[in-house]
């Protein structure tokens, strides 16, 4: 992923007086240079674009996986839902380690 950024408009410089007794060295008095616009570009890691890409799916997503949810739903009420203690002891201290910070 690269992202260039346009240059800026040439800015130009006010004009020099000489207040010294010697010519100046120029050829053209007071001239200023003209000079090629500039672009720059930031090309970004793969783990960068990776992280963008993350992002960008989590703020599009609502949060909720529908599929877990409709495969819970039905063991609950099927009754074959079952949750292993040592499992929700870990989710448990998960979330506590979390919410602490």
């Amino acid at each position: 992923m690269t992202n260039t950024i346009p240059s800026l408009p040439a800015v130009s410089s006010p004009a020099v007086t000489n207040n010294s007794s010697t010519a100046p060295t120029s050829t053209k008095p007071n001239a200023v240079a003209e000079t090629a616009p500039q672009t720059e570009a930031v090309t970004l890691s793969d783990a960068a674009q990776t992280t963008t890409k993350l992002f960008s799916a989590a703020q599009q997503s609502d949060g909720v996986d529908q599929t877990t949810v409709a495969r819970i739903r039905n063991a609950l009420a099927s009754g074959n839902y079952n949750v292993a203690p040592e499992d929700l002891a870990q989710a448990m201290v998960t979330v506590l380690k979390a919410t602490s910070k």
